[in-house]
């Protein structure tokens, strides 16, 4: 149940009485509010006022003070929140020796006040956010700040929820707050009435005071790099700010980035290490499903292996709890037309549009456009339409047959779409109402529920086919973050894990849970190609409405870019990106690799290299860029 609200006045009450009269005409039940919430702040000097308790004014509505907020005019916080403090240090949790050990390492350095940097490298199911609890509270009780980063604070509801339990007046911020209510964040932040900040990669430029310790949770999450205007990575900011503070940062991930790793092994982070679980948890045991062998012997291809289904025959038998990943949204991923082999792709983008079938849609994953779904083909006219590849909904599809009697949860931003969606559904989970949960990557992070005993990674191998440098890296991440969710508690865990290609590195070295076997494997790879963590690169992305546009500038650019190629610089392209019309808009890129920040700096300055609009066509400059497509 949501904790009950007091209303804060933003501005004097005069200056409400002022807002009533221009709002009257255009937005009357506002005005009304307005006015009474400028009486009540003039009786009662400023002081909060309840909108649930006896007394307050009729007129002051929910949806009516959600607007006002959101203007700014008022802002919401907890009646208990004041300065920060602790109000459980240990929350009752005996620590393992590996995390005591990383607590007394850590808060040593934070004890000597300079710069120190970490790479807390956790296996899943660790304790790593016990860690962070606890030097936090070394943080505060010091009368020092801290700041803790988070991938996806909508995706991390129980983290969020601990942070509550442990520090009283901390501020969480997420996208989802009024302006007001961020404003009012900012302002105690500022003043060092709270001392704590909790969230995504835009909470890294709050205003906390006397910064003593920055964490970043599950660093090697590709969340954590903005893609727009401005481009920045919130986990090497937030060093250059742990840095700039005198303060000690933590990275913490059970399978960090090569870009993190590559930084301890150089000496820049020093490893903490925590490669077994909290509380006696022993890690889950591992089936692996050949697909290809799978579709042979059944004569079909297969969403739930045999295998699969004899182990959630299993887990609900005995009353535990699945969860089951699929990194793919809808019913059907293609439909292709049998007689001329065109797929239907979305008309603004260069890729094959989803099959929602519950919808009776189709819709492209990029830009949302959607359409009804063809009786014919539309690029023939025959009626030989054929629909392949499964998403979420589909699976769904198949485990309600296999399993009626289920109470199942699917969770993607298809289903998941409402306001707190995600969290009342991972509460309504937690509480043991569903028995199967199905989702995308939403169920693959930082959830931590004791009675599931199952996890399914359906299609492990989904991503490795896309052009992008870190494919392998993203895959191995993602599988064993997956995998770790199974047998967090004292029950036993099983993670049945179905690929087409589990030979794959990625894969394999997931399902063993060994990071340095991937590692061995991939940073020689790495080292080949010139790509991060042994080089720099740059992305350039030119894009317009006119295709002949976009390619000229692209090679006018790659021209004066490949005039200062010296030493050790190395340019690729110009070619089309992967999706080369995204929205309407066609694109093409260029890569550039250089040794070092420095030669790339020099090179692009060298070469004019300018991000803007000209001509029609916008340039966009991405350096280390976190997507490929």
């Amino acid at each position: 149940m949501r904790a009950a609200r007091e209303l804060r006045a933003l501005a004097p009450p005069e200056a409400l009485a002022a807002e009533a009269e221009r709002y009257r005409r255009k937005a009357p039940r506002q005005a009304e509010a307005l006015c009474a919430l400028a009486e009540w702040f003039g009786e009662n000097s400023g002081a909060p006022l309840r909108p649930d308790a006896g007394g307050a004014p009729a007129s002051l509505s929910p949806p009516v003070l959600a607007q006002l907020a959101k203007k700014g005019f008022v802002s919401f916080s907890a009646p208990e929140a004041g300065t920060t403090r602790v109000l459980d240090r240990d929350g009752g949790v005996t620590m393992s020796p590996e995390q005591a050990d990383a607590v007394r390492t850590i808060g040593a350095a934070m004890d000597g006040g300079a710069f120190a940097s970490f790479l807390l490298h956790g296996a899943t199911g660790s304790g790593k956010t016990e860690v962070y609890m606890r030097l936090i509270a070394r943080a505060v009780e010091a009368g020092r700040g801290a700041l803790a980063l988070v991938p996806e604070i909508s995706l991390t509801p129980q983290t969020v929820a601990r942070f509550e339990s442990r520090f009283g007046g901390l501020a969480v911020l997420h996208s989802h707050l009024a302006e007001g209510e961020r404003a009012e964040h900012w302002r105690r932040l500022r003043s060092g009435e709270l001392k704590l900040a909790v969230g995504a990669r835009s909470a890294l430029f709050a205003p906390v005071r006397d910064l003593g310790i920055v964490i970043v949770d599950e660093e090697h999450e590709r969340t954590y790099k903005q893609d727009n205007d401005p481009r920045y990575h919130a986990r090497d900011l937030a060093l250059v700010r742990a840095s700039l503070s005198g303060a000690v940062a933590v990275l913490g991930s059970a399978t960090p980035s090569l870009e993190s790793w590559a930084n301890a092994l150089s000496g820049k982070h020093r490893i903490v290490a925590m490669p077994t679980r909290a509380g006696g948890a022993r890690p889950p045991e591992v089936k692996v499903v050949d697909l290809r062998r799978e579709w042979a012997d059944v004569k079909r291809p297969v969403l739930i292996s045999r295998d699969l289904e004899r182990a959630l025959g299993d887990c609900l038998a005995r009353r535990g709890q699945a969860i089951l990943f699929l990194n793919r949204r809808g019913f059907h991923t293609i439909v292709r037309c049998a007689a001329c082999g065109d797929a239907m792709e979305c008309p603004d983008c260069d890729i094959a549009m989803t099959h929602h079938r519950g919808e009776g849609v189709m819709r492209c994953g990029y830009c949302g456009r959607t359409l009804s779904v063809p009786d014919t083909c539309p690029a023939c006219g025959a009626r030989a339409l054929r629909f392949g590849g499964a998403g979420t909904e589909r699976a769904e599809d198949a485990l309600g047959s296999l399993f009626p009697r289920a109470r199942l949860l699917r969770m993607d931003s298809d289903s998941m779409g409402a306001k707190d969606a995600h969290k009342d559904a991972l509460a309504a989970f937690a509480r043991g109402e569903y028995d199967i949960l199905l989702g995308t990557q939403m169920v693959a992070k930082g959830l931590d529920f004791p009675n599931v005993t199952l996890v399914g990674v359906l299609m492990a191998d989904g991503a490795l086919g896309l052009t992008d440098f870190r494919a392998s890296e993203r895959t191995f991440q993602l599988v064993t973050q997956v995998i770790g969710r199974a047998g967090r508690a004292e029950k036993p865990g099983l993670a049945v894990v179905q690929a087409f290609q589990p030979e794959h590195p990625a894969v394999r070295f997931a399902v063993e849970r060994n990071y340095g076997g991937f590692i061995e494997t991939e940073l020689p790879d790495r080292r080949r190609g010139g790509y991060p963590p042994f080089g720099r690169l740059a992305r350039l992305v030119f894009s317009g409405e006119k295709r002949g546009a976009v390619e000229e500038e692209a090679r006018r650019v790659g021209a004066a870019a490949k005039a200062e190629l010296k030493g050790g610089l190395r340019l690729l392209g110009p070619a089309p990106c992967e999706i080369e019309r995204l929205r309407g808009v066609y694109r093409r890129h260029i890569m550039l690799f250089a040794p070092d920040h420095v030669g790339l700096s020099q090179w692009l300055s060298a070469a004019r290299i300018i991000p803007g609009e000209q001509g029609g066509v916008k340039t966009t400059l991405d350096i280390d860029p976190a997507s490929m497509q």
